[in-house]
């Protein structure tokens, strides 16, 4: 069934539809924008390594970064390389695997759906050999060994791993260089017809283009569901945190740090109000016009306000606090003190209106970017929601709302810290 939404405080109409094969698209036709993108992802990302098939009983477990890999492969076609192709044909492509999904994009000025029909093409197409596996074995090895000597990928997942016990969201996305060696070919191609089938798919489109003819093509192309797409299967993870501190020595001039909040997960919309609710709390808690940054600024324990980012998947929630200084403990204990006054005192109208404002704002301006359209989207759809829901949502937040986030999300017994020095 096709919809069509509009929007008439940013003007922008969305359609969406779901295939007969089971795929959904989300379109967002702008006009008077020279540039085109199309988004196809899956929801299979690094958190995705133990799996049941709804016909089976018996697990599948793969090695740590099999989703990065396949998406390394993928480009790889039994005609050809797929990158050397959208180059031709005008397109600038590309992909990455996050937690929760593997994503295949490309934006281009002119030959959009020819650029389509290839997205849509190359990525039901795998062609995995054992020679081209082991070849492709050293160059993610180089990869994992050059995230290894980065000091922000190091502070990030040691602080994964300070906060989680079980969950797989502790684990690098590309795996290890242990685990990318027992992936062979034959374990490719079982995780691929595990989680990319086409009811696993969305697709996301935005710029000057005819939604009914992207419709058409995307139904024309896609290969029909074989109904037996794969359930991902996580451990149990307590509410605890797995300890409350952690540093590593690289060297550094200057410490690094992250400050994180374990959260508990909320699902589908419940997810998304969440997610607008912590970024409006992280910007009143620690923006640049927070009462602790002020604070901070003046000790001389931070240079620029913290980069705060909520992140939220299945069976996962936590925030995120990152910065350079040389208090890193006293800097998390300060930020703990704002917290209680919060709690105790509550947001004042004016603040909240402020940081309300903030974040519908941003929103509407994100819709003069093809790219953060499309990004934006892809986001939402994991939830089953689109654009103009997500502002829907974000308009109706209440200050109480955030006061109770304050109350219920930020919790000493749930706080982590990870340094690099």
């Amino acid at each position: 069934m096709e919809m069509r939404k509009e929007n008439n405080i940013i003007g922008d109409k969305i359609v969406t539809k779901k295939l007969s094969s089971g795929m959904k698209c989300y379109i967002i036709p702008k006009d008077g924008y020279g540039e085109k993108m199309a988004v196809l992802f899956t929801r299979f990302g690094s958190n995705d390594i133990a799996y049941r098939r709804p016909t089976e009983e018996e697990k599948h477990c793969m090695p740590l970064g099999t989703a990065h890999f396949i998406e390394h492969k993928l480009f790889e076609q039994s005609w050809g390389d797929a990158f050397t192709k959208f180059s031709k044909q005008g397109a600038s492509a590309n992909a990455f695997t996050d937690f929760q999904k593997t994503a295949y994009y490309f934006s281009c000025q002119e030959n959009f759906y020819e650029n389509l029909k290839l997205l849509l093409s190359f990525v039901q197409h795998p062609h995995f050999t054992q020679q081209a596996t082991e070849r492709e074995k050293k160059i993610i090895a180089s990869e994992i060994t050059m995230y290894d000597d980065d000091p922000g990928w190091i502070v990030f997942f040691d602080l994964l791993k300070n906060l989680y016990h079980n969950h797989t969201v502790k684990n690098p996305i590309a795996g290890t260089t242990e685990s990318i060696q027992q992936i062979s070919a034959e374990i490719l191609q079982k995780s691929y017809e595990a989680y990319y089938t086409p009811e696993n798919f969305f697709l996301v489109c935005a710029g000057e283009i005819d939604s009914e003819r992207v419709l058409e093509l995307a139904e024309n192309i896609m290969k029909p569901t074989n109904g037996h797409r794969a359930v991902s299967l996580f451990e149990k993870e307590p509410e605890a945190v797995v300890k409350a501190y952690t540093k590593t020595d690289m060297s550094l001039m200057k410490p690094i740090f992250q400050i994180g909040f374990k959260q508990k997960p909320q699902e589908d919309i419940k997810g998304i109000k969440q997610m607008y609710l912590l970024r409006m709390a992280l910007d009143i808690l620690a923006g640049e016009s927070s009462s602790f940054f002020e604070k901070a600024y003046e000790k001389q324990w931070i240079q620029e306000p913290l980069g705060c980012e909520f992140f939220s998947g299945e069976g996962y929630a936590f925030t995120a606090f990152s910065a350079a200084g040389p208090q890193p403990q006293k800097t998390a204990q300060l930020l703990l003190e704002e917290i209680e006054q919060i709690q105790k005192q509550g947001i004042c109208e004016e603040v909240f209106e402020r940081a309300k404002k903030k974040q519908i704002g941003r929103m509407i301006r994100s819709f003069n970017s093809i790219y953060a359209i499309c990004m934006g989207q892809l986001e939402l759809a994991m939830k089953n929601r689109d654009l103009f829901d997500g502002f829907h949502i974000l308009q109706s937040i209440k200050k109480e709302e955030v006061q109770r986030v304050f109350q219920k999300d930020f919790s000493e017994n749930a706080m982590a810290i990870s340094v690099v020095k």
